[in-house]
């Protein structure tokens, strides 16, 4: 398949196309151009305290004139840090001769992704995880820049021409070339429910399944040769993959000679996709589409937690 994110030819890993600027790392996102942030905080059904429901305070005592009161309690952190601290209002409290105390400071946030996402690097998208693969050896895969984590919520995602990704919460990916200089990519879609996942997996089953023809309407209007050929390669329990030889038509796809790989597996609230790409003016090794199980059953090793 091919696709600025598929192909890995953008930013963006989604690989399964070969873009045609390679090198351009840029995510391919539907409507909105490269993929914002959009916030994903209550994703896992964790809400902030309702301040309404802090208790009220009951009159505070006047404490001795001359003597201030200890130090401050620290206001509280995490989830209830919104409610109303009884202590915040003391009206018959006499001010303090001396400056109170400065509150420690919060701690710093951790460190996030390019768009603010707090998602983990999981197995399904390391480096180490790549070369379990039994076909990894052969093509020499490096990563092509750092894991790119996105929070996604509302927004669609294009793979290729054929497919695109829904409903997700957020979207992990890592890029990489092979020796010869071709895409290949992890991708790790989470979900709010698993039964959101296996939609989404089941649209891409249905979109796959009449690639062929979109791939071939798209050449037909670009005035390429109407050569595209797409095969499913494996389907199993675990998964199912597939392989598209086509004349890029140019945009999504680089304008060359292609075979674009494509292997996607659905795990509880994720969707795990691994692509790669064969360009013919970048030759490398042809892999065996007749082992594809064996990888289908590889990525599905790895899982989405690592």
């Amino acid at each position: 398949m091919s696709s600025a994110a598929l192909a890995l030819c953008t930013a963006v890993v989604v690989a399964g196309c070969a873009a045609a600027q390679a090198d351009t790392r840029e995510a391919a996102v539907s409507g909105v151009g490269a993929p914002a942030a959009t916030t994903t905080a209550a994703a896992d059904g964790r809400t902030a305290a309702d301040p309404a429901t802090a208790p009220e305070p009951t009159t505070a005592p006047t404490p001795p004139a001359t003597t201030p009161s200890a130090a401050p309690t620290p206001a509280p952190t995490g989830p209830a840090a919104t409610a109303t601290a009884p202590s915040a209002a003391r009206p018959s409290a006499p001010a303090p001769t001396t400056a109170a105390p400065t509150p420690p400071a919060a701690a710093a946030p951790v460190p996030q992704g390019p768009a603010g996402s707090a998602a983990p690097l999981t197995a399904a998208v390391a480096p180490a995880g790549l070369a379990e693969l039994p076909i990894a050896p052969a093509f020499g895969w490096k990563p092509d820049g750092p894991l790119a984590s996105q929070d996604v919520k509302g927004r669609t995602i294009t793979l290729n021409e054929c497919t695109s990704v829904s409903g997700a919460v957020t979207w992990q990916q890592q890029g990489y070339l092979s020796a010869a200089r071709n895409p290949a990519g992890q991708q790790l879609f989470t979900f709010p429910t698993p039964g959101a996942a296996q939609a989404a997996y089941r649209q891409l089953l249905a979109d796959m399944g009449s690639c062929q023809d979109a791939s071939r309407r798209l050449q037909a209007e670009r005035g390429v040769a109407q050569d595209a050929t797409v095969t499913r390669t494996a389907q199993t329990p675990d998964g199912t993959s597939w392989s598209r030889r086509w004349t890029g038509a140019g945009g999504l796809s680089a304008p060359d000679l292609q075979t674009n790989h494509v292997y996607a597996l659905q795990q509880g609230a994720d969707l795990i996709l691994f692509q790669f790409d064969e360009l013919q003016e970048r030759p490398g090794p042809t892999p065996d589409t007749g082992t594809d199980a064996s990888v289908i059953a590889a990525v599905a090793a790895l899982g989405p937690k690592g």
